[in-house]
This record gives structure tokens, C-alpha cells and sequence, in this order.
């Protein structure tokens, strides 16, 4: 079996780790991303993920969470392959426990009350989005803002609406 090597988890180390790991240089002690192990699992994952294979992703992915069980950017990818499957209960579950450890991820939650509205419960929906605040992204914030004021007083046209409507700032 071959020797597992970790790399550094920011995104400059993680692109470039394999070419230092060739040269012989350190790779740091930040936290850890994955291991020479399973670079090619997240590759594969991210390729289907990007192809709009949500199927071979998601299995992809969990392949590889059966290896780094605690990567969370790892998880918060699952959670939205499957959401774009239209598995909202398996994707709230990936969801909710990335907001155990990281309770502010925005990401994390917008795509949390994405399920909640797509399951039709947008009190639920509105509810995760309290906890929404990222002042660089202006429009998603307004946005959910105000399918939140439109759920508080019942003026909502759909869960389904909603939904689209969030989805639609989320991609800018």
C-alpha cells in the first residue's frame, strides 16, 4: 500500500501540494485536506459534480468521506450535489452537520432553507435563513430578506417559488 501523504487544506496548497510533495518541500501543518489517497476520489467527484452527474458525484464523494470523515467543504459539496439530484432530505442531513461545527457557513445555511422550501415547509425555511449574513453578497442577502418578510406575512406565492427565487441570487 502506498504511504499516505497529507496536504495543507487552503486552497493555494491544496492546488499546488502535489508539486511541492514532488520538489521535496513542506507542505505545512495547516488543517488537513485529504491524502494522496484520496485526491483522486475528489477529482472524480468534482469532474461528475461539474458534468452535472449528480449521481456518480454523490458516490464519489462518499467514497472519499469513508477516508476524511471530518472535511467539511467535502461534506457541504455532497449536500449540494444532492440537493441538485432533488434528494432534499439526504442533503439537509450534510447540511445540518456542517452547521454543527461551522454555525455561521453561509452556504451551509442558504442551502439548508433551500431544503426546507423545497419540501414545502418555508416557516422552516425562513427560519434557517435568520442566521444568513454575508455583506459581500448583497443580492442573495436582499433576496432572502425578502422571501423571509413574504413567509412572515403570508404573501409567499409558493414553496416552489421561493425556492427558484433563492436559487436564482445564489447563482448571481
Amino acid at each position: 500500500m502506498a504511504k499516505k501523504t497529507k496536504v495543507n487544506a487552503s486552497r493555494r496548497n491544496f492546488l499546488f501540494g502535489a508539486v511541492r510533495r514532488l520538489k521535496g518541500e513542506e507542505v505545512g501543518d495547516g488543517p488537513i485536506a485529504a491524502t494522496t489517497e484520496t485526491i483522486p476520489l475528489l477529482t472524480r467527484a468534482n469532474g461528475h459534480y461539474a458534468a452535472g452527474e449528480y449521481e456518480e458525484a454523490t458516490e464519489a464523494y462518499r467514497e472519499y468521506l469513508k477516508i476524511e470523515k471530518n472535511d467539511l467543504d467535502v461534506r457541504l459539496q455532497l449536500g449540494k450535489c444532492m440537493y441538485a439530484a432533488g434528494k432534499y432530505a439526504a442533503s439537509r442531513v450534510e447540511f445540518k452537520r456542517v452547521l454543527k461545527v461551522r454555525e455561521k457557513d453561509s452556504e451551509a445555511i442558504v442551502y439548508l432553507g433551500l431544503t426546507h422550501a423545497r419540501n414545502g415547509n418555508l416557516e422552516q425555511a425562513a427560519a434557517a435563513w435568520e442566521d444568513f449574513f454575508d455583506i459581500s453578497n448583497v443580492a442573495l442577502l436582499r433576496e432572502l430578506n425578502l422571501q423571509k418578510g413574504l413567509i412572515e406575512t403570508r404573501d409567499a406565492e409558493s414553496p416552489e417559488l421561493v425556492a427558484e427565487a433563492v436559487e436564482k441570487a445564489l447563482r448571481g
